[in-house]
């Protein structure tokens, strides 16, 4: 499993300073040691041997064997007595020790385990245990007690509660309401149960996407989530099989996913082309710098794909007329709900007249990306409900360097997926909830990370959604909108629609409507001359993302969705805060200010040599 380094634990000389004033604990009497009893078997039988010689001396060996046997099953039971304490001290010392771990003390001898009421079995288990603890120890946060039970139940494999936690006295007694007879070394099979649930209940049901660092922007290995342990799983295209396969039932969290993953990649730059065949699920991130384009319309789709499948065949281009591979950045293909989106090109390509080579064109043109196009850095995002899918050959499998299966699977889609080596432990039906598997290594589960979907956000105007965008948000924008263009030709029939669609390109800059692609860059307008007027700007000239900093007077920018398209009048600089600046602008419903990030990326559209 990809993973990334986990942040290094406490020093633990930290430690010994923070107890460099404790004393160790001092042990409570529990009437004799295992020594003591040993000691004590010994000299019964020494004294049982010395009666019987001297009564054989005396003539009277029959008086001295009725003495002796009794004596000596007093000695035998007095070892066995020591031998159980022995054990029994055994298991508190581990239980001390594991203690000392949990709540962070140097060692067990700082901890006063007094275990109490044995029961069931040779050793049994205590049904009531003392634990004395240093007055360094922080017991003040509510679940602190709990957590203690809760290492104790991992220790022994009993159920423990808390019977009272004297904060003052630094003690906390725990007891197992059961009352039943347990076994210190338990069946494989409960050992397992134990482990999972340990899993389960580690595992938080949300966690928001952190903000990449520096070091996270330069690595390959994109963060997908947080396993039991907390250390973070990623999807690492520099795997000798980089694509990713997205598995999981509507509202199992592939959304949010995915559109964590379109952020994460946006971040270091690499374009990302997307192919959304729901065309409402990713339309948040439209608008996202680094995103060129988001095809929603099934003609917009069929060109993406074959201009992602031309693109790959160009690179190939480039490494054999003697290019580097290293020279080529990753290009992020996103295709979702890939069974959907192979269906509708097949009926496509039949109401086309086509034959069955145009009909399995989108299945055709995903297995030559999988197979070939992490050799030249083109990789694939794969979105599907269903591992046992017959569009997802055993070929492609293969070529998947990682697989994340959301929500629960059922056993035939788990056994198509893993085989035997299929997790025992599904994921729960909590959103975000998946397994995932990296190369060859075991799937493992883990709680994926959340990113707010960036429209929604602003329609709700989630304050706290926002802010958590505004980091993610890429501070450069490397690459600029891309639209569909096609030719002029007619396109009166599905017979040339098919041919215009199969020849078209993808060209920088917002297209019109006329292209087939949605005009996300038009503005809201009231109707009347304005609405017209307003169209008819939008439409002209060509578009780019810039940052806030670049915004000039004069400019003609769209700030968000409720102000539409507005003309920059004056750029402040906010005082004390050189993060954000007071933008002043001119709209067709009237005039406003703003107070924007400056890495904050927004549109331009540019008037002048419009050719688009």
């Amino acid at each position: 499993m990809d993973t990334f380094a986990a942040s290094s634990g406490p020093d633990p000389e930290d430690k010994d300073d923070r107890f460099a004033s404790a004393r160790p604990a001092e042990p409570t009497i529990k009437g004799f040691t295992p020594w003591q009893l040993a000691a004590s078997a010994v000299g019964v039988v020494f004294l049982a041997v010395s009666m019987w010689a001297i009564l054989a001396a005396l003539d009277e060996p029959d008086i001295g064997v009725l003495f002796l046997l009794p004596t000596l099953a007093c000695a035998g039971a007095l070892y066995a007595v020591s031998v159980r304490r022995r054990t029994r001290e055994g298991v508190v010392a581990d239980l001390a020790e594991a203690l000392a771990r949990h709540i962070g003390v140097p060692d067990a001898s700082y901890l006063d385990v007094d275990a109490r009421q044995w029961q069931g079995g040779w050793v049994g288990v205590p049904h009531v245990l003392n634990i004395q603890y240093p007055t360094e120890v922080d017991d003040s946060a509510p679940d602190w007690a709990a957590g203690i039970a809760e290492a104790v139940h991992h220790e022994l494999e009993q159920q423990y509660t808390v019977g009272r936690h004297n904060i003052r006295g630094h003690r906390l007694t725990l007891r197992d309401p059961t009352r039943t007879g347990g076994s210190l070394t338990p069946e494989p099979a409960a050992r397992a149960e134990r482990a999972r649930d340990a899993v389960r209940r580690a595992l938080p049901e949300k966690v928001a996407r952190p903000v990449p660092t520096q070091p996270d922007l330069s690595s390959w290995l994109v963060p997908l989530g947080v396993d039991a342990t907390g250390t973070r799983v990623g999807w690492n295209l520099a795997a000798p099989q980089g694509h990713l396969l997205v598995l999981g039932r509507s509202g199992a969290g592939k959304r949010v996913l995915l559109t964590g993953i379109v952020v994460e990649a946006a971040a270091r730059g690499w374009p990302v082309w997307i192919i959304d065949h729901r065309r409402v699920d990713l339309l948040g991130v439209r608008d996202w710098p680094n995103v060129q384009i988001v095809a929603s319309t099934l003609d917009d789709q069929i060109v993406v794909l074959n201009q992602a499948w031309r693109e790959m065949e160009g690179r190939v281009a480039l490494i054999e007329s003697g290019s580097s591979r290293a020279e080529l950045e990753p290009l992020v293909v996103v295709i979702h709900h890939f069974r959907e989106f192979a269906t509708a090109v097949a009926d496509a390509a039949n109401r086309a007249g086509q034959g069955p080579a145009a009909a399995s064109l989108a299945h055709d043109r995903v297995t030559d990306l999988l197979r070939h196009g992490r050799q030249v850095n083109v990789y694939v995002v794969l979105s599907m409900q269903r591992a046992d899918d017959p569009l997802l050959r055993e070929e492609n499998r293969d070529d998947l360097g990682a697989v994340v299966a959301l929500g629960r699977l059922d056993s035939r889609v788990a056994s198509a997926l893993w085989g035997s080596d299929r997790p025992t432990e599904p994921a729960e039906p909590v959103p975000g909830r998946a397994t995932v598997q990296s190369g060859d290594a075991k799937p493992v589960l883990i709680q994926c990370y959340w990113t707010p979907d960036p429209r929604e956000a602003r329609r709700v105007d989630d304050e706290q959604d926002i802010y958590l965008l505004d980091a993610l948000r890429p501070s450069l924008v490397t690459h600029p909108v891309l639209h569909v263009q096609r030719s002029r030709a007619l396109a009166d029939s599905p017979e040339a629609s098919w041919r215009v669609n199969l020849n078209a390109d993808l060209a920088e800059g917002y297209g019109a409507s006329t292209s087939g692609l949605a005009d996300w860059s038009r503005a809201r307008t009231s109707g009347g001359s304005s609405a017209a007027a307003s169209t008819q700007v939008e439409t002209a000239g060509w578009s780019e993302m810039v940052m806030v900093s670049q915004l000039q007077a004069g400019s003609l920018a769209r700030l968000d969705d409720d102000t539409g398209w507005v003309i920059i009048e004056q750029v402040e600089p906010i005082q004390n805060d050189g993060t954000k600046l007071l933008i002043r602008w001119r709209g067709n419903e009237g005039a406003g200010s703003q107070v924007v990030s400056r890495t904050r990326a927004v549109r331009i559209r540019h008037l002048n040599d419009g050719i688009y």
